[in-house]
């Protein structure tokens, strides 16, 4: 009997152990799991801090143009394109203004240039294109659906 006794109280105190421990690890894990959130939220922070800053410099790129260039104003709707026809030859910044209820973009072809907005103007959207324009006749159009065909295509000259 001594000794059933002596293993009953030798397997408790080991399960009382065993309990102890478990709340260490138990305890552990849920230190582990605050740092890991708090860490999270630290980098989420930082990358949405340097995305921010990243768009910024993207929106300048595309609405700011460059003090050295000539700037062109243009504006885009369902039936024209409304801009100069001749222009000088050298570092131009077309400011193109989405005037139409459609959205639209601009693209411009000639003397081996072919350029466009990656993404489309949103009816009131402003974006700034730069190029170098060399002597010759361009294309200057809106590539998206049939709106060419409309009318919102012309013919410039840079002389």
């Amino acid at each position: 009997m001594k000794t059933l006794f002596a293993l009953i109280v030798a397997s408790a105190v080991s399960l009382a152990l065993v309990q102890a421990e478990e709340k260490t690890v138990s305890e552990k894990s849920s230190e582990v799991w605050d740092k890991t959130k708090k860490t999270t939220k630290e980098v989420g922070r930082a990358v949405a801090e340097k995305t921010k800053e990243a768009a910024a410099a993207v929106e300048a790129a595309v609405t700011k143009p460059d003090d050295d260039a000539r700037k062109v104003a243009v504006k885009l709707d369902e039936r024209r394109i409304q801009m100069p026809q001749s222009l000088a030859a050298g570092k131009t910044a077309f400011m193109v203004t989405n005037v139409g209820k459609e959205k639209h973009n601009f693209e411009i072809q000639g003397e081996a240039l072919e350029k466009s907005f990656f993404l489309s103007l949103a009816p009131k959207d402003a974006k700034v294109m730069q190029v170098e324009l060399k002597p010759g006749t361009y294309k200057v159009y809106c590539p998206l659906k049939e709106h060419e065909g409309k009318g919102t295509t012309t013919q410039v000259t840079v002389k």
